[in-house]
């Protein structure tokens, strides 16, 4: 008996090795297959996956899985290039399932998985009035793992000397002080880009993107972003991620293949955007004007996606809500959101909140003034036919209002003026409001180095009306203006072999603790202030350089005294106030701790704020 079936066996196992050599070496066609995999169990049934692999096109595509359906199979202008459009019904077993690739005799198969959906503690919560997002840039935060500072499969190499250059930062960086962040007292992460950016120089910053499925090899893996969500959603802390549907990196695989002539907007030759934003709502605004904001690169090195595309509008769609369901955030701050088509971001928008009703998503809009900026936050229709469904956007006008303010011989009136024109949003409480990001040189060097200054900016941005974000570094009193390498300076400590420690007490100046312990005051107290919260804004024009306002619901009243003169004020008569803080007699500064048994009058010093929880 064994005589007799031995050969048999050694026979079957040359064969299945002949046939599994076969399909390897036919499965070498294939190249790219994206999104890598997906879930059953979505609202949305459609998905498009992007197939690329030698003359693809030129294979019939066979799929035999319950519940998965193909609806059609489209060739790109690239015959390396098909784009298959999947329904997966909401009864669909999660599994791996084999799509065929056949072409005469030759067979090939590929395995996709669909994983079920998995439902994280306090995943998907949304941002709100309640929060404080803490803007990192990876790269220049704090170097856990060294191993990884330059990679073998990335062409920029590490040079810490260059303001420039890659610095080292990472992901484990960023889980080796998730303390310091969270004695900070902030409640929401948002990292600058962290996927792959493939380029051969200026490629810190992330946003070149050359893989959008992928975690830069030198921030660590799609696993350790996974994990600094998770370690956030389990300290009760949300991540909101940064996403660019603009451009990519010249770096990107498809650069050397494009699925098409029109999946980028291309032109004769090197063309940038004008940069003008207001063309984007500008009633008047020339064709060519709009093309050129639109179409125009931000660089060189920036390839402009052509989301008039629409399987490039689907991809990007996709993309999104990938890492949304992979890593359970809890936002997207979308780049340069005037940018792209339109009409592409508005159904990204939509597609989104479908599928995660209330989730957050910021958008990037450069605008001086209110007027249009509300082309992107107005719940209703625009004059010219187009909704949005934005439902966040970056309070540009309100930051450069703090700068003005605060400034040298600034009157906060500016201020209140900025505030006044709410009235143009469809919910001003949603724009998220900041006096320090990435673009920007640090609010401690433009406002001259003044601490004073540097705090009232602090308190009007965690106190006012909407979402607050803080830039790293700026509780330390990092001051350094532009180019961009240079203001995004590295955190003191994040490095080892560092000369201090700033993440630590004793590694700070005096003046350094001093503004730390200030804000991280403000900061806890807010964690619990539902005037702040949830409150309305009631504000009264500023006399002689001092603001007050109120946040107010029902059961909760907190009064702001701005005194941005240089004058201390001994009697500040508080009777003009009485409309909003009636019913209430007394308050506690949450900053100093005093208490104020009577609200009569009251004492405020110069460039000095007061934060009055007040009581019955």
């Amino acid at each position: 008996m064994q005589k007799k079936t031995l050969p048999l066996i050694i026979i079957c196992v040359i064969f299945l090795g002949l046939f599994l050599n076969a399909q390897q070496n036919d499965n070498k066609i294939l190249k790219h297959v994206e999104p890598p995999f997906w879930w059953v169990g979505m609202k949305n049934t459609q998905l498009q996956l992007l197939v690329h692999g030698d003359k693809i096109s030129d294979y019939k595509i066979e799929i035999s899985y319950p519940g998965v359906e193909v609806i059609s199979t489209n060739k790109a202008e690239n015959p390396n290039y098909i784009f298959l459009n999947l329904k997966i019904s909401e009864n669909t077993k999660p599994g791996m399932f084999r799509v065929s690739f056949i072409k005469g005799s030759k067979k090939m198969e590929y395995q996709y998985s669909l994983k079920p959906r998995v439902k994280r503690e306090n995943q998907g919560q949304g941002v709100d009035g309640s929060d404080v997002i803490y803007l990192i840039t990876p790269d220049r935060f704090a170097n856990g793992d060294t191993s990884n500072d330059s990679t073998d499969d990335t062409i920029e190499k590490v040079d810490r000397k260059n303001h420039d250059g890659r610095h080292g930062g990472d992901i484990k960086g960023i889980l080796d002080h998730f303390d310091y962040i969270k004695e900070y007292g902030v409640t929401t992460l948002w990292l600058n880009p962290f996927q792959e950016n493939d380029q051969p120089a200026y490629s810190y910053h992330g946003y070149g993107i050359s893989d959008f499925y992928k975690t830069d090899s030198r921030f660590g893996t799609n696993e350790d972003f996974k994990t600094l969500v998770d370690k956030s959603h389990q300290n009760g802390m949300k991540v909101i991620m940064d996403q660019v549907f603009n451009h990519c990196g010249a770096g990107h695989w498809w650069m050397n293949d494009l699925p098409s002539k029109d999946w980028l907007n291309q032109w004769e030759s090197y063309t940038s955007t004008n940069f003008a934003t207001i063309i984007a709502s500008d009633p008047y605004a020339s064709r060519s004007d709009y093309d050129l904001l639109t179409k125009g690169w931000f660089d060189k090195n920036l390839p402009d996606l052509n989301l008039e595309n629409k399987y490039m509008e689907t991809y990007m769609i996709q993309n999104s809500i990938w890492w949304v369901e992979y890593a359970g955030l809890d936002g997207i701050r979308m780049d340069t959101y005037p940018y792209p088509d339109q009409n592409a971001m508005s159904n990204w928008m939509q597609a989104l909140t479908n599928e995660y009703p209330g989730f957050y998503m910021v958008a990037e809009t450069w605008a001086s003034r209110t007027s249009y900026l509300s082309y992107w936050n107005n719940e209703n229709t625009n004059r010219n036919g187009y909704t949005s469904y934005v439902n966040s956007v970056s309070d540009y006008p309100l930051y450069f209002a703090i700068l003005e303010s605060f400034g040298k011989e600034g009157d906060i009136y500016k201020l209140y003026e900025t505030l006044a024109e709410d009235f143009v949003y469809g919910n001003a409480y949603n724009n998220k409001v900041f006096n320090g990001n990435h673009d920007q040189g640090r609010i401690f060097g433009i406002l001259g180095e003044n601490v004073e200054k540097l705090k009232l900016s602090m308190v009007f941005t965690l106190t006012t009306r909407g979402i607050p974000q803080l830039y790293y570094g700026d509780e330390i009193l990092m001051k350094k203006d532009k180019p961009d390498g240079q203001l995004r300076e590295d955190f003191p400590g994040g490095w080892e072999g560092d000369t201090r420690n700033a993440f630590t007490a004793s590694g700070r100046t005096d003046k350094e603790n001093e503004v730390f312990n200030y804000v991280k005051t403000i900061l806890n107290w807010r964690k619990n202030a539902k005037s702040i919260h949830q409150g309305k804004l009631t504000h009264y024009k500023p006399d002689h350089n001092v603001y007050v306002y109120f946040r107010h619901t029902d059961n909760e009243n907190t009064m702001v005294i701005i005194n941005n003169s240089d004058k201390n004020i001994q009697t500040f008569d508080l009777t003009r106030y009485y409309e909003s803080f009636k019913g209430y007699s007394k308050g506690i500064d949450i900053i100093t701790g005093n208490n104020y048994e009577t609200l009569d009058t009251i004492a405020i010093g110069k460039n000095t704020a007061l934060i009055l929880d007040l009581k019955k």
